[in-house]
């Protein structure tokens, strides 16, 4: 997903965009490249962590915490600290030092001697998402305008690219740990040792990016999204409908190699997280297609193919069905796809310019909650009750809070 305007890529007072043609594309390139392998890397360990469960003997509740607490302790912070950093100190600073973040984050993963550098590690990856994907995003808006002479289709442009470039990685980063981890030797080595090799050409391209321009004249503060009273209304029900899908991608991340491993019956890292890249990717189609609907029809639309899609999820856990798993991901996918687009493009219209930036970051800040939070209940709750029950109530609970938001979506509109 790609951050906000005013967390992100409004152009700063100061802050140049980059000259139109060679430098235009090197910097819009470098910055692509920055999200994509930061995002693949943010993945990754999801197809791992059944691995790693064998090796360290950790519990359920420590598998959803490696995957949340990045987001809760330090990304969901960095929205605020960091948001507005680059327009001071620089794009392309706030980059090298996340991928700088993100390369230590990988080396301390393949190192780990327990459970605790694990955490650490993912603490590292963490702080280089929320050190460069501001910036990076910033960049993409910045050197668009130095590629398209009209402002709207370059800023179309940026943000499509955002969204290609994190929803990308995304899908790709457990299918890419999930087939080296499986098929090349060293298997708890390969994938982060591959992904660091990724980063290393990130930040090669992203050293294009520019610098402080010398008459920037920002002064860093910190980011605190307001929602303007007139659309206070709208925003409180698009936000919980971005909690509920954006909490299916964090719990599907944290949990779903493992369950579908159980589902299927099967110890292949490849198979279990080749459904967290069908899910996702197919999230990423439903994206693209969405702005040829309505918004209210990719939102309604969107909730109603989600609570189907988390339907079959519970119904293949109780059966093993191959095929109902299959479906059940496609159809999360394309319900979190829609309702992702609809909101935005409806929260987008609704926003008076001067303002678009801060709810849109708001949205975000959203968003990243529910990539984390619910995970941490998920993990409790299989202290008790084990994953698979946990993943269950968890999706039944998101499933039902889908369809009770479609009246309120329809009476809003």
């Amino acid at each position: 997903m790609v951050m906000s305007s005013r967390l992100s890529s409004a152009r700063a007072p100061g802050v140049r965009a980059p000259r139109a043609g060679r430098p235009a594309r090197r910097a819009f390139a470098g910055a692509a490249a920055a999200l994509f392998v930061l995002f693949t890397g943010n993945n990754l360990p999801s197809a791992l962590y059944g691995l790693l469960r064998g090796i360290f003997g950790f519990s359920p509740l420590t598998q959803t915490l490696l995957y949340a607490v990045p987001v809760v302790l330090v990304i969901l912070p960095g929205l605020l600290v960091f948001g507005t950093l680059s327009d001071v100190a620089g794009r392309r600073a706030l980059i090298l030092a996340g991928l700088a973040a993100f390369a230590v984050g990988d080396v301390a993963f393949m190192l780990a001697g327990d459970t605790a550098w694990l955490f650490v590690a993912r603490l590292g990856q963490g702080l280089g998402v929320a050190l460069a994907t501001a910036a990076s995003t910033a960049t993409l808006s910045d050197s668009a305008g130095g590629l398209r002479a009209d402002p709207v289709a370059a800023q179309r442009m940026a943000a499509l690219a955002g969204t290609i470039s994190i929803t990308g990685g995304l899908a790709v980063g457990p299918l890419l740990g999930g087939v080296l981890a499986q098929y090349a030797p060293a298997p708890r080595i390969t994938p982060l040792a591959t992904h660091l090799g990724l980063v290393a050409i990130a930040f090669a391209l992203a050293l294009s990016i520019p610098g402080r321009p010398a008459a920037a004249t920002g002064h860093w503060r910190l980011t605190v999204p307001r929602i303007p009273d007139a659309i206070r209304p709208r925003f409180r029900v698009i936000a919980v409908a971005e909690l509920l899908c954006w909490a299916v991608v964090g719990v599907f991340s944290a949990v779903i190699a493992s369950l579908l491993g159980s589902i299927l019956h099967t110890g292949n890292l490849a198979v279990t997280a080749g459904g967290l890249f069908v899910m996702i990717a197919t999230s990423a189609v439903a994206q693209l297609g969405a702005p040829r609907l309505a918004p209210l029809t990719a939102q309604v639309g969107g909730l109603s193919v989600l609570a189907a899609g988390l339907t079959l999820l519970v119904a293949a856990e109780a059966t093993s069905s191959v095929p109902l798993a299959v479906l059940a991901m496609v159809g999360s996918g394309v319900g979190h796809g829609l309702v992702f687009a609809g909101n935005l493009a409806e929260i987008t219209v609704a926003t008076p310019t001067a303002e678009r930036g801060a709810v849109l970051g708001a949205i975000y800040f959203v968003n990243y909650a529910g990539l984390g939070v619910p995970v941490i209940a998920v993990g409790v709750l299989s202290l008790w009750a084990g994953l698979e029950t946990a993943t269950t109530v968890a999706a039944i609970v998101i499933a039902v809070g889908c369809a009770a938001l479609i009246p309120l979506v329809i009476r809003r509109a």
